[in-house]
């Protein structure tokens, strides 16, 4: 499908012919200035070289209402002030289709058009309910562990706020960690009830088969039913046999809607939990070796929420007026930056909508073709959250339309791009008035065409996708930055801040310190260097966010994890610190650049560090590329790298060589390769220094997903996993 309606091209053609010269239309681009409500700089440095928010130099924000300091008391709050107002709410699934792709099963699905809401009034008595019951059936204490295993939905965020509700601590676990994840997170918290979607049943059935000992302490398992309204009797069958396997192990099995409804009939008082008793047990999405669970207290949740209340603020987001604001959640809620962004909306009194990952739009993998319409454009959400990864293939895809589109149409989709990124310079949101009613409106409308605002976070965004993006749905994308160990939203560019390549100041509730490391050659006294001009060093997060650190099992310490909880944390200047391993430097005007990670350094045979992060960031400049993995060998003179190319720009290369569309042969033809190559070196020209530039490149057909075990949850790389897969490629590159 064209990006621009074939019927409205005659319109555009005759209506550009009439702006002659186009002066009429550049009169028309102040249409949406970035709201200039924050003086700068953004952010202070005190006399010991921490850098605050620069509205609340030295004072730390720690709630955002007074007297909540614990998520159950600011959801309770949210509740009694918003009772009536529309809060959780889904897109009813209508069937499941089966398909054949390449020789494999897939799944399609239809959804309803709109989407079905629960009131704030109505997610409370549920979360009562759901909690009741799940401490009167397993007999479970304060303070005791249920493990959420399941897919991001209503029913997820649901039995998190029902065990906040009666003290209990919530570990989650990622849905794609499989057995091995979701065993090692239940040994170590000693859970007593596992939530889970009815389609992972099967794995958790063949844990307890197996008489894990380390699946010893589950009594119950809460599930998620599955909801299709057609019936589908290969799913039910499947979960019909997972059940009958966990009953025979002793374990009961209760559908999440019929504890809800034992919870009405003995419903019992909520528990108030302290702000300093853990909330969370966070299991990271595990990059190398087992998941880490970070002890996330109530208080530091909390904190996390002020600080992206504060920031939304100034977006022209505010307290009072969430109630026309709506936010798409779709992202993993077993990751901390949707967690936080979550509880957040809640706090502001706005709805939540959930989606899936591949359900966003018309023409996302999961959605059965020409039956209904992406979660995106049913929501109509005014408030998103994106991986950068996500947006790349955004761009990655549009790009590839537009140059398979007429002429006509690149022509003016340039001419538009070129006018957005003119805008950007100068502080202006979007694209002239004419290009955006005529030419990008289509666009946005992939994604509701409401957005006001767009957060990134997880990794870097790429300049050019920034840009690209911000044009297209008009709306501003600022990027954030933050861990699990620091409640996710410790950096976020300011509204007014209409700068790429950078992660903003710290928020209300966080400072940011940066440490000396001599052997990457980076040191705050980098600030007096004319040639740098800036302080650089590893990236401290200090503040009320920063976790209690990670879990140790007392039946079976881990001296690593020990080991971790001495040295990533420390107290100073009666704040706590984390060590992030990130290398970051303070720009004049207070904000944090990220631009070094230690562990991504590998020094090559002639003693040079090449930074395989900083090398992938500037690759994914390449419309070809939508995942890089640059890599190096310290007896090698030279660095290769590994790409996943965007399918449907390596298609539209591939046909105008004459060579074919498939991708699996694209990838293997040394003239792509070539061209690839070719292009991914112009795209990083002026960003890398010449040992960094990957002297050899191979593609990758089959597109790493967190599904096949290389990439996390959160979309970023499992460097040991993806080199173990593909070492012969690896080996080749460097024979």
């Amino acid at each position: 499908m064209a990006i621009v309606d074939p019927a409205v091209d005659p319109y555009l053609i005759s209506a550009v012919a009439g702006v002659v010269g186009l002066w009429l239309v550049n009169k028309l681009l102040s249409t949406n200035p970035v709201p200039e409500t924050e003086a700068k700089p953004f952010g202070k440095i005190d006399e010991n070289g921490v850098l605050w928010a620069n509205a609340t130099f030295k004072q730390f924000h720690h709630t955002p209402l007074a007297g909540c300091c614990t998520v159950p008391a600011v959801m309770a709050d949210s509740i009694a002030k918003y009772g009536s107002r529309r809060c959780v709410g889904k897109r009813p699934l209508l069937e499941r289709h089966y398909e054949e792709f390449q020789g494999k099963e897939v799944e399609k699905l239809t959804f309803g058009e709109s989407y079905d809401w629960m009131t704030y009034s109505e997610f409370g008595a549920a979360v009562g309910a759901l909690g009741s019951a799940m401490v009167s059936m397993a007999g479970l204490k304060t303070g005791d562990t249920i493990v959420i295993y399941a897919e991001t939905q209503l029913e997820w965020m649901l039995a998190a706020q029902a065990a906040f509700s009666q003290a209990l601590r919530v570990a989650t676990v990622y849905a794609t960690l499989g057995m091995d994840g979701l065993t090692f997170g239940i040994s170590q918290t000693k859970a007593k009830v596992i939530v889970c979607d009815a389609r992972l049943l099967k794995i958790v059935a063949s844990g307890l088969k197996e008489n894990n000992v380390a699946m010893k302490h589950v009594t119950h398992i809460v599930f998620i039913k599955d909801q299709v309204l057609k019936p589908d009797p290969k799913a039910a069958a499947a979960i019909d046999s997972a059940k009958a396997l966990i009953a025979k192990a002793g374990v009961k099995v209760v559908e999440i809607d019929d504890a809800i409804e034992s919870g009405k009939v003995s419903p019992l008082s909520p528990v108030a939990p302290a702000p300093e008793d853990i909330a969370v047990v966070m299991y990271t999405s595990g990059t190398t070796g087992n998941p880490k669970g970070v002890l996330i207290s109530h208080g530091n949740v909390v904190a996390g929420m002020v600080g992206m209340v504060d920031r939304l603020q100034p977006g022209g987001i505010s307290i009072a007026s969430g109630e026309g604001e709506a936010y798409l959640s779709y992202l993993p809620l077993a990751h901390i930056m949707e967690m936080i962004c979550q509880c957040t909306i809640y706090c502001i009194g706005a709805r939540v909508g959930f989606g899936s990952p591949h359900t966003l739009t018309p023409t996302s993998p999961k959605i059965k073709a020409g039956t209904c319409i992406g979660d995106a454009a049913a929501l109509g959400p005014t408030l998103m959250v994106f991986a950068p990864a996500v947006l790349d293939k955004v761009y990655a895809g549009l790009m590839a339309k537009i140059k398979a589109d007429k002429k006509i149409i690149q022509w003016l989709f340039a001419k538009g791009l070129a006018a957005g990124e003119a805008n950007f310079a100068k502080g202006i949101i979007g694209a002239p008035w004419l290009y955006q009613k005529l030419l990008f409106k289509k666009v946005a409308a992939l994604l509701g065409g409401k957005i006001k605002f767009a957060g990134t976070g997880s990794a870097p965004l790429a300049a050019n996708a920034q840009m690209f993006v911000q044009t297209c749905f008009n709306s501003p994308v600022r990027q954030g930055y933050g861990l699990t160990e620091t409640c996710g939203s410790s950096c976020v560019q300011n509204a007014c801040d209409n700068s790429t390549g950078m992660v903003g100041p710290p928020t209300s509730s966080t400072v940011i310190m940066l440490k000396d490391w001599p052997e990457g050659n980076y040191l705050t006294a980098d600030k007096d260097d004319p040639s740098i001009g800036m302080p650089r060093g590893e990236v401290l997060i200090g503040g009320p966010m920063v976790c209690q650190g990670y879990l140790v099992d007392p039946d079976d310490p881990d001296a690593e994890v020990i080991k971790k909880n001495e040295n990533e944390f420390h107290e100073q200047f009666g704040i706590r610190w984390f060590h992030t391993g990130d290398v970051g430097q303070f720009t004049p005007l207070g904000q944090l650049q990220i631009i070094d990670r230690k562990k991504d350094l590998v020094k090559l045979q002639q003693g040079e560090y090449v930074a395989l992060s900083k090398v992938e960031n500037a690759m994914k400049a390449c419309p070809l590329v939508e995942l890089p993995m640059c890599y190096a060998r310290s007896t090698a003179s030279y660095c290769v790298a590994l790409v996943c190319p965007s399918h449907a720009a390596l298609k539209a290369l591939g046909a105008s060589m004459d060579l074919g569309t498939d991708v699996p042969e694209l990838c293997k033809h040394p003239e792509i390769v070539k061209e690839v190559a070719k292009q991914c070196n112009a795209a990083v020209k002026g960003k890398l220094v010449g040992f960094e530039i990957p002297k050899k490149i191979g593609l990758v057909a089959e597109t790493w997903t967190p599904e096949s075990d290389l990439l996390t949850a959160a979309m970023k790389l499992k460097r040991k996993q993806i080199c173990d897969a593909h070492m012969a490629e690896l080996n080749e590159l460097y024979a």
